[in-house]
């Protein structure tokens, strides 16, 4: 009887730290707009000014029509100064509401990025790992993302590992980002390759 008791209690703390550890990830955590409370990805306006030196600016959501494809989605406008000049991505919902991803980026030359995931969206588990496929200029692309710590409520802020290969599975690019509530992302680490 007291194995039945110790295996029912065990079952149940194990039952209460998964869903403890999953939530819902807003849109607005990676704009950085207000937060609602309900568990609806909608575009909502974003005007931000963000990071450390004040560098980056996020906006929208504005009309974008894919010069490929002749689509016209909403997108969010997220622009940096750098040392190697101005860098403009366009982002909007992909991966069926898994993630934010880029469509568009101004760097060398400008390019058509398909099934981009750059930001978690929607419920997910911390220590969870997703992977999509996409590409970039043509040339496929594998990304992966995995939730390192994510909290409870939705207005916590979320730090994850992103990570880009190339088509035959090479390593490219390895980050950790942090989003913070009405800040946008407030920490990188570059894990230079």
């Amino acid at each position: 009887m007291k194995n039945f008791f110790l295996i029912s209690f065990l079952i149940l703390l194990n039952t209460s730290q998964s869903i403890g550890s999953e939530r819902f990830i807003p849109l607005e955590l990676f704009t950085g707009g207000e937060i609602r409370e309900d568990k609806e990805i909608k575009f909502t306006n974003a005007n931000l000014v963000f990071g450390e030196k004040k560098r980056k600016k996020i906006v929208g959501p504005e009309d974008w029509k894919n010069p490929q494809t002749g689509e016209t989605i909403k997108v969010y406008k997220r622009t940096r100064k750098g040392q190697s000049g101005f860098k403009t991505q366009l982002f909007t919902v992909t991966n069926d509401g898994q993630c934010i991803g880029r469509v568009w980026d101004s760097r060398r030359g400008g390019r058509v990025i398909k099934n981009g995931c750059k930001f978690p969206l929607g419920v997910w588990k911390e220590g969870e790992t997703r992977s999509f496929e996409g590409s970039s200029g043509g040339k496929p692309r594998k990304i992966e993302l995995t939730i390192l710590k994510l909290g409870k409520k939705q207005k916590d802020k979320v730090k994850f590992n992103w990570k880009l290969y190339d088509g035959s599975g090479k390593l490219m690019d390895d980050n950790d980002y942090t989003f913070s509530p009405g800040k946008a992302m407030t920490k990188l680490n570059d894990k230079k390759l």
